[in-house]
C-alpha cells in the first residue's frame, strides 16, 4: 500500500494460538502489533505487556474505533469469528481470520459480503499451506518430480503427553463445538488436513468417513476418504488418539505425516506439529532410493510466520492474499461435508451443502 510505512495490527483474541501469530510480527519491520483485545481483561493486559503493544481492550468494537489501527487478526474461538470479522470489514480494516473461516456457509457468506464492500484485504490464515516442508513438497510436485499425482495419505496421531500447556478454557469451547456436531479433530484440526489435501491435489468432489470416540468425548479414531475433482485422484486421512503415548512437540501433543504418490515417484512430509519421526522433514523416493531434504525448516511455527508475511504483503499490495476468502470458504465446505458424512453415514458431495 503506497505511503504505508508500518502497519498497525490488532489481535482480537489472545489465547494460546495467539503466541504463534505473534511470531510473524515480532521482527518484521513492515508492521507492529499495535493493540490486543480479549474479554479477559487480565489476559489482555498481560499480552500487551508481554508483546509491547500500545493498547489493550476488552471490547473489539472499541478497538475498531481506533483510526490508527490498520488491520486485525481474528483469533477467537471458531463460532465467534463472524461478528468481529464483519465489524472489522465495516470499519475499513484489513482482516485475517484464523481457520476455519466460520462454522457454517451462511456465516461465511455474510463475512465475505462485508469484506467485498470494504475494499480491504480479507484472508484466511491457514498455516499448513505455508509450512516449509509442505511448500517444498508442493514445489517438487509442480516441477513434475513425482509425475502425475494419484493419491494422498495423511496420518494424524495425538498423544496425551508432551507439548505445551493449553488453558482449560481453550479445551472447553472445543468440547462444546463437538456437542454441536463439529469435531475437535475432524473439523477444527481437520481444517489443516483438508487444506493440505486441497493444496496438493485440488478440489474435492465426494467424501465418506467413519468417526468414533475412544473416550466418549473426542472424535477419534476416524477414517476419512475422498475423491478429488480433477483426474483420477484419491485421498485418505487416518486419525488416532493414543491415550498413553508421549509425543515430542514444542506445540500441541500431536504430529502428522503426509505421503503423495505419483505415476513416477513418492514424496513424503515426515513431520508437522511434532517431532515423532527422526527422518528429514521431506523425502523423495526415486528408482529404489530415497533422497532426504534435511535443510528445510521443520518448525511448525514457521507456517504461521509465512502466513503473516503474505498478509502483510497483501495489505501493501505486493501479493495476492492466500488463502483468500473464497478459497477459505471452499475448505470450510469440505470440512462441513466431512461432518455431514460422519453424521449421516453416507457418501456426501460438498455441493449438497450449498445454501438454497
Amino acid at each position: 500500500m503506497p505511503g504505508l510505512e508500518k502497519i498497525n495490527v490488532g489481535f482480537i483474541g489472545c489465547g494460546r494460538i495467539a503466541d504463534l501469530h505473534y511470531l510473524g510480527y515480532k521482527n518484521d519491520p513492515r508492521a507492529r502489533l499495535y493493540s490486543v483485545c480479549d474479554i479477559n481483561g487480565a489476559l489482555a493486559e498481560k499480552r500487551r505487556r508481554e508483546w509491547g503493544a500500545v493498547r489493550e481492550h476488552t471490547d473489539f468494537h472499541e478497538m475498531l474505533n481506533d483510526p490508527d489501527l490498520d488491520a486485525v487478526e481474528i483469533l477467537t474461538p471458531n463460532p465467534l469469528h463472524e461478528e468481529p470479522a464483519v465489524a472489522a470489514a465495516e470499519a475499513g480494516k484489513h482482516v485475517a481470520v484464523q481457520k476455519p473461516l466460520a462454522v457454517s456457509l451462511d456465516s461465511a457468506d455474510r463475512m465475505l459480503a462485508a469484506a467485498a464492500g470494504s475494499g480491504k484485504v480479507f484472508r484466511l490464515t491457514e498455516n499448513y499451506v505455508y509450512y516449509p516442508p509442505i511448500v517444498l513438497a508442493k514445489k517438487l510436485i509442480d516441477q513434475g518430480e513425482i509425475g502425475d499425482p494419484l493419491n494422498i495419505r495423511i496420518k494424524f496421531i495425538g498423544g496425551a503427553r508432551g507439548g505445551w500447556e493449553v488453558p482449560g478454557r481453550s479445551w472447553k469451547w472445543r468440547y462444546e463445538e463437538l456437542q454441536s456436531g463439529r469435531g475437535m479433530q475432524t473439523f477444527d484440526h481437520g481444517h489443516h488436513m483438508w487444506s493440505t489435501a486441497w493444496f496438493f491435489l485440488g478440489s474435492i468432489e465426494r467424501v465418506i468417513c467413519w468417526v468414533d470416540r475412544l473416550d466418549g468425548k473426542v472424535d477419534c479414531p476416524a477414517s476419512v476418504m475422498w475423491q478429488h475433482r480433477e483426474g483420477i485422484r484419491y485421498g485418505m486421512c487416518e486419525y488416532v488418539c493414543a491415550p498413553d503415548m508421549y509425543v515430542p512437540s514444542k506445540y500441541y501433543s500431536a504430529d502428522e505425516w503426509i505421503e503423495i504418490t505419483g505415476t513416477r515417484r513418492i514424496v513424503q512430509v515426515n513431520q508437522c506439529t511434532g517431532n515423532i519421526s527422526d527422518r528429514a522433514a521431506v523425502s523423495l523416493y526415486c528408482e529404489g532410493k530415497w533422497r532426504h531434504f534435511s535443510d528445510v525448516d521443520g518448525d511448525w511455527a514457521s507456517g504461521f510466520v509465512g502466513a503473516t508475511r503474505n498478509f502483510l504483503a497483501a495489505v501493501r499490495g505486493e501479493e495476492q492474499p492466500f488463502l483468500n476468502g473464497q478459497q477459505g470458504r471452499e475448505i470450510l465446505k469440505i470440512d462441513l461435508t466431512i461432518q455431514e458424512s460422519a453424521r449421516s453415514g453416507r457418501e456426501v458431495n460438498p455441493e449438497e451443502l450449498e445454501p438454497v
